[in-house]
């Protein structure tokens, strides 16, 4: 049986309450509000190349979700424990992403000092991206995990970047986003999954010495 991994846990409800207190503080005090509005503005009026390659970046997104999830059914169907490497999957994904859409639809952004604007937090199109990395890693075999973790960290910066410069979120938005889906990554990879438990346990029976020798 495998052990549950209670720091995991601990810095799992860490980067909650960071992000209930980055809300607070960027959206519901007026000096965070400006803070935050201005830094979008900022970086939309940093650099025009860097507009056009942000405008170009994002336009990759609906491909990468498509070609990641398919990775993600691809490299399940090859390890051991499908089914329950599958849950896994589906809270790491399904949790951030139906979490940031109901917090987009619930939360209020107040009219403070003038700045009334819709509520954006936290940016759904970077919590997509970031949970389907995290999802890719958890089932890529422990050989390549670096690898695709540093891929996946270049894809999800990025978005990151893309999604301000674009004005489309403000950079509260995209640490909320952040914060959300490694709670839940964290809150999952607390509780590790034996994926080689099947094959010892076949080796380790003695009526079936025979396979130990092939």
């Amino acid at each position: 049986m495998t052990r549950i991994k209670p720091a995991r846990l601990v810095v799992a409800l860490a980067l909650l309450i960071l992000g209930i207190i980055g809300f607070e503080l960027a959206v519901n005090t007026a000096g965070g509000q400006i803070v935050d509005q201005q830094l979008m503005v900022d970086a939309a009026a940093f650099s025009e190349d860097l507009g056009v390659f942000s405008a170009e970046f994002v336009g990759l997104v609906t491909p990468i979700l498509i070609v990641g999830g398919v990775l993600v059914v691809l490299m399940i169907t090859l390890r051991n424990n499908p089914i329950a490497l599958t849950l896994r999957v589906v809270v790491v994904t399904l949790g951030p992403i139906t979490t940031a859409w109901v917090l987009k639809q619930s939360l209020d952004r107040p009219d403070l000092n003038g700045l009334v604007m819709h509520n954006s937090f936290p940016s759904g199109t970077l919590t997509a991206i970031t949970a389907l990395v995290c999802a890719i890693v958890l089932v890529t075999p422990t050989r390549w995990r670096a690898v695709v973790a540093i891929n996946g960290a270049l894809l999800t910066i990025g978005t990151a970047i893309s999604v301000v410069v674009r004005q489309w979120h403000r950079p509260s938005d995209v640490i909320g986003a952040l914060l959300l889906v490694g709670c839940y990554t964290l809150a999952v990879a607390a509780f590790p999954l034996n994926t080689t438990a099947a094959r010892h346990s076949i080796l380790a029976d003695p009526s079936n010495e025979r396979l130990s020798g092939v």
